[in-house]
């Protein structure tokens, strides 16, 4: 398991992160998600992603293991999210309309307990390091669209170009 290092958070916010992967090029994705309440961004670091999130969901709730990003995350002041520290998945009472791991499920390694609490969403985005990419974390720390659909097995998933070195899986939670 790779964990991405806290002290180097720059490259979170970086102009070159920008232009490899735009975080607007998933509204498309968001748009097809009919009811909006509650979305939780699970590794999101500084908030990259949980911005576009905050658009588009009445609540957002930001998941963090690092104190630090979480720190750098809540000082944006995004009215509608909450930042949770934590290294496990947060006990909730409530269903979620999604969830999203942006190059993060690579760096969790209870996975399988994340993919029981990602039953209690409707829908599921994955955006993580393709094993070709020439950049990314180590090659041997990264997984693979197969791994990812054998532990979310409750989805129904779609995969989608967006991104040059990133693979993009938006599911829907099966009918019972």
């Amino acid at each position: 398991m790779h964990v991405f290092p806290e002290e180097k958070w720059e490259v979170l916010e970086s102009e070159e992160r920008r232009k490899r992967e735009p975080p607007d090029k998933i509204e498309f994705l968001l748009d097809r998600i009919k009811v909006k309440n509650v979305a939780f961004d699970v590794g999101a670091g500084t908030g990259y992603f949980t911005s576009i999130l905050s658009k588009h969901f009445k609540k957002v709730y930001a998941v963090e293991r690092s104190e630090k990003l979480a720190v750098i995350l809540h000082s944006k002041g995004m009215k509608n999210v909450g930042v949770i520290v934590s290294e496990k998945p947060v006990d909730v009472d409530f269903d979620l309309d999604l969830v999203l791991f942006a190059d993060a499920l690579h760096e969790i390694s209870d996975a399988k307990s994340y993919a029981s609490w990602c039953k209690k969403s409707k829908y599921l985005i994955i955006i993580d390091w393709k094993k070709d990419s020439p950049t990314g974390p180590p090659v041997d720390h990264r997984i693979d669209k197969s791994y990812v659909l054998n532990l979310f097995k409750d989805f129904e998933f779609e995969e989608f170009d967006i991104y040059p070195h990133h693979f993009v899986l938006f599911g829907k939670l099966r009918e019972k």
